[in-house]
């Protein structure tokens, strides 16, 4: 079984760490997208078939694919530095047990669709 997560659009620009703003500009831009994720995560694990099954999960494996919206190069480094917060936010509200090395295991792609599609992130999370 697997739990998706559809996450609208990609992690904010201000959370990469290339962004050269102020600090409280990317605190305040992961704190709100740590709290969307969050709330995606709460719904996409309550209508699933059997919510308590998706409950502090150790050992699962998480599964994140950007699907960007043109063919503009991007680095993966930085889409996966910035989708912290949003990694952080399966934690807080449940699904993981831990982030760390030891309790999960993470795989992050990127894909350019053929035509123009509105950007998505997919976090897809499995037992381990």
């Amino acid at each position: 079984m697997t739990l998706r997560i559809e996450i609208p659009g990609l992690p904010p620009a201000e959370c990469s760490p290339n962004a050269r703003v102020h600090w409280a500009v990317k605190a305040k831009a992961a704190r709100q997208y740590g709290t969307d994720v969050f709330y995606l995560a709460v719904d996409a694990r309550n209508r699933s078939e059997n919510p308590a099954e998706w409950q502090n999960l150790d050992n699962a494996r998480v599964s994140v694919t950007f699907m960007l919206p043109d063919n503009r190069r991007r680095d993966l480094d930085n889409l996966i530095a910035s989708f912290k917060s949003g990694l952080d936010s399966l934690v807080r509200c449940g699904i993981l047990l831990d982030d760390s090395a030891g309790h999960v295991t993470l795989s992050y792609s990127a894909t350019q669709p053929f035509d123009a599609v509105t950007p998505v992130t997919i976090v897809e999370v499995t037992h381990g």
